[in-house]
């Protein structure tokens, strides 16, 4: 089964693969897992779950969710434990019921609340492997419920999902009404839910296992004025935003990426800017003056670098971990199933390197493997620095 796409450093690949013993064939069309967040050293996905009777296909979108959280430890990780898997509880608050249930066990998706990928994040905290998973679900009347697992949970807790009901101050000018989560991203102590064309919402959510009011912890940044002068795009549902990224550097810079063009978008005429949030109390951005590029200077670096990169719009920018003045792009030639990543740095205003992006059906593996490989359309990269924990002959 095919996980979602890691983004690692320095364009390189890695992708993980569930190898799952004893599964019962399943058909065509059943959703494999997918990686939705991941922070330090864990990563967050989903996966369905086939009823124990295989041969019930009746509806496969019923079928259970499972959430997951896998972690490492480095060799110098103050904790010595393996790798380990957490298969988080279900939760049911907010659920629908049906009659029908009973007939189906352990459960159906029926009972359990709904949440979506890009709704959930995952922050790491703490020096022995706790984590909190997220989940926001807005409603129209300033509010939103904000759903929370810790783990581990308090001593003598089992682990359960809490749910708490948020009231959106007025003075946050957030509309909740057109609000999109593009993104969620972890900062320091907080989970921060990102639309790409109104501002960051931020939780401290650790606050929460602590025993203190989350209420009071809440926190609102804007996006800098020339970057809410775009509309969005029309794109699928749940499709993300090919234009514009939020990134965090390892060191906890916060950069936003846009790359501006008029509408209707020619494809050869762009101009990337970058903003940094200098002050996140204050909200306040500065423009990267020294960092804008223009479509005619991007492609002469291409040229500049004697590379036969096609002469389109670059896409989903991604924020180098370890240098912000470092992104990546992607590349999709038209006509062709056929992409390149490119990693420019925007100060120096360097071609750093370049790399196409090889298919999945293009790598050796069996010929079982390969029929559950997905196409690729370029929104599933993760920037995470999980890879550092891994040793280079581990096997997990």
């Amino acid at each position: 089964m095919k996980w979602q796409h890691l983004q690692l450093l320095e364009i390189a690949l890695s992708r993980l693969y569930l190898h799952w013993a004893g599964r019962p064939q399943i058909r065509r069309g059943f959703a494999g897992p997918t990686a939705i967040a991941a922070h330090r050293n864990s990563i967050l996905f989903r996966m369905s779950v086939p009823f124990v009777d295989s041969m019930c296909w009746i509806d496969i979108p019923s079928f259970p969710v499972d959430y997951l959280v896998y972690s490492c430890y480095s060799s110098s990780s103050s904790s010595s434990s393996p790798p380990s898997l957490t298969v988080l509880p279900p939760f049911f608050d907010g659920g629908r019921t049906d009659p029908s249930d009973k007939y189906f066990q352990p459960y159906r998706r029926q009972h359990q609340r709904i949440m979506f990928n890009h709704n959930m994040g995952i922050l790491c905290h703490g020096d022995n492997g706790e984590f909190t998973v997220g989940d926001i679900t807005y409603r129209y009347d300033q509010e939103v419920d904000l759903c929370l697992l810790h783990h581990p949970p308090p001593a003598g807790t089992p682990p359960k999902w809490s749910v708490n009901r948020l009231q959106i101050p007025p003075e946050m000018k957030i509309d909740l009404y057109s609000w999109k989560t593009d993104l969620v991203v972890p900062i320091g102590r907080s989970l921060c839910w990102v639309d790409y064309y109104q501002g960051i919402l931020l939780i401290d959510v650790v606050a929460d296992s602590q025993g203190s009011p989350i209420q009071q912890q809440l926190h609102y940044v804007r996006l800098p004025s020339q970057a809410l002068k775009s509309r969005r795009l029309y794109i699928d549902p749940g499709a993300p935003d090919p234009f514009r990224r939020v990134c965090v550097t390892d060191a906890g810079i916060i950069k936003l990426v846009c790359i501006l063009t008029k509408y209707p978008p020619p494809d050869d005429e762009f101009t990337i800017i970058t903003w940094t949030l200098v002050d996140i109390n204050q909200g306040s951005w500065r423009k990267d003056v020294d960092t804008i590029v223009g479509a005619d200077e991007f492609f002469g670096l291409c040229k500049a670098a004697k590379s036969c990169l096609p002469r389109v719009r670059p896409s989903f920018p991604v924020v180098s971990l370890v240098d912000p003045d470092v992104i990546c792009f992607l590349l999709k030639e038209k006509g062709r199933n056929l992409s390149w990543m490119v990693e420019v740095n925007m100060r120096n205003k360097v071609l750093q390197s370049s790399a196409i992006y090889i298919n999945e059906e293009e790598e050796e593996g069996p010929p079982s493997e390969k029929d559950r490989r997905n196409t690729f359309f370029g929104h599933s990269f993760i920037p995470t620095k999980f890879s550092s924990y891994l040793a280079e002959d581990a096997i997990t």
